[in-house]
């Protein structure tokens, strides 16, 4: 797993405003491949406002048990995307228990410039 250190200065929970959240959110493990396929080193992407782990847990019922596996879906596809070195991930917090999870597009290393994205773990599987 790739650690990132921003430098960047973030505003204190209390000043954190509406403004400041991303607007745009992938919802679907489709959408996140869709919006990776046409980013560029340094675009980033949110894919989860809450708390991931809870989030995507169907026992806590805080999501429908339909939008709890689309969740999962996205979480394990990012984690892969981070291993093969595709993309850097990075929480924002917003608030209390809540939390902007992001991936920032990286530079693909020269050995990986053809290379397509890798494949999901369910379609490995069903072959």
């Amino acid at each position: 797993m790739h650690l990132v250190h921003l430098t960047t200065h973030l505003l204190p929970p209390a000043q954190v405003s509406k403004a400041n959240v991303p607007t745009t959110i992938v919802v679907s493990e489709n959408d996140l491949c869709d919006r990776l396929a046409d980013a560029v080193p340094g675009d980033t992407i949110t894919y989860h406002i809450g708390m991931l782990a809870r989030d995507r847990a169907p026992q806590t019922q805080v999501l429908s048990p339909d939008r709890c596996r689309d969740l999962g879906a996205v979480a394990d596809r990012v984690l892969q995307l981070a291993e093969a070195g595709w993309v850097h991930l990075v929480q924002r917090r917003l608030g209390e228990e809540r939390f902007a999870y992001l991936l920032i597009v990286r530079p693909r290393p020269r050995a990986l410039r053809g290379a397509a994205m890798p494949v999901p773990a369910a379609l490995k599987q069903a072959a």
